[in-house]
């Protein structure tokens, strides 16, 4: 083992009965989504959001989510594949491309706006309770990304990285697991800050200006294509990309946060 790095490991599925087995990331990615609808109802009381709207909420992004996650992890980084497989619908449910966190959050930011304009709420409201959830979900979410190591990064022997990964023979970063540590440094700070009154779009704000740079400048580390790697554009993943879009909504929601807000938020049952 080279010093000074952590040591392979890899949570394996376990075989309950027949075909049927517990995969170790779809269970930690479940209870990531438990652990975010606890704290989106902690902070959806501090803005007097109704609990059925917010069940509502959550259960569609989640859901609508999901599926794009799946579509757009094909898209983004097996485009040959994923176009093949759509000559053969059945293929789509045969395969398996991983899932986005990026294709995750475009799903579900959709979701989000369709849903307060049918329902008259406030996005803000109801966008800002969703994303003071996110960093305490991630921690469990890439947990499940760290454990089954899906996104290997660049030969390293940073103290971090992970030995003999997936059987290489070398060292290697591994991208779950920084940003397991990223959302444990982020989530006790959302909660201090939640001790304080906060503006509806406080942590909607917050999320894209700390997630978008991080993300960009963690995908650096990646590992090659060749070497199991995400696919690149021009030199950069599709997820750098995504974080630059990202970063900059972050400084325009930044910008008129600073404004008078309206007082009205529209997050109860409607009539």
């Amino acid at each position: 083992m080279t010093p000074l790095v952590l040591p392979w490991f890899k949570l394996e599925p376990i075989a309950l009965w027949g075909f049927i087995k517990l995969q170790p990331f779809g269970l930690l990615a479940a209870f990531a989504v438990l652990v975010g609808a606890r704290f989106a109802q902690q902070r959806a009381k501090q803005l007097d959001i109704h609990a059925s709207v917010l069940t509502d909420f959550l259960t569609w992004t989640t859901l609508v989510g999901l599926i794009s996650a799946y579509v757009l992890n094909g898209l983004m980084y097996f485009p040959e594949d994923f176009w093949a497989a759509l000559k053969d619908p059945p293929q789509l449910l045969q395969r398996y491309w991983g899932l986005s966190s990026y294709g995750g959050f475009l799903g579900g930011l959709v979701t989000a706006v369709v849903f307060c304009r049918r329902r008259q709420l406030s996005l803000s409201a109801l966008g800002d309770a969703w994303c003071y959830a996110i960093p305490f979900a991630w921690v469990f979410a890439r947990m499940g990304c760290f454990v089954v190591h899906d996104h290997p990064g660049a030969v390293s022997n940073f103290f971090l990285a992970v030995d003999n990964y997936n059987g290489g023979g070398v060292p290697r970063h591994d991208l779950g697991l920084y940003e397991v540590l990223w959302a444990l440094a982020v989530a006790p700070l959302f909660y201090h800050l939640a001790r304080s009154p906060r503006a509806p779009g406080f942590f909607l704000t917050l999320i894209p200006v700390l997630y978008g740079p991080m993300r960009f400048a963690l995908d650096f580390l990646r590992a090659t294509p060749a070497e199991g790697g995400d696919i690149r554009y021009l030199g950069l993943t599709p997820a750098q990309y995504l974080s630059l879009a990202l970063s900059i909504a972050g400084v325009v929601l930044l910008t008129r946060l600073q404004r008078p807000a309206a007082t009205a938020t529209g997050t109860g049952p409607s009539a």
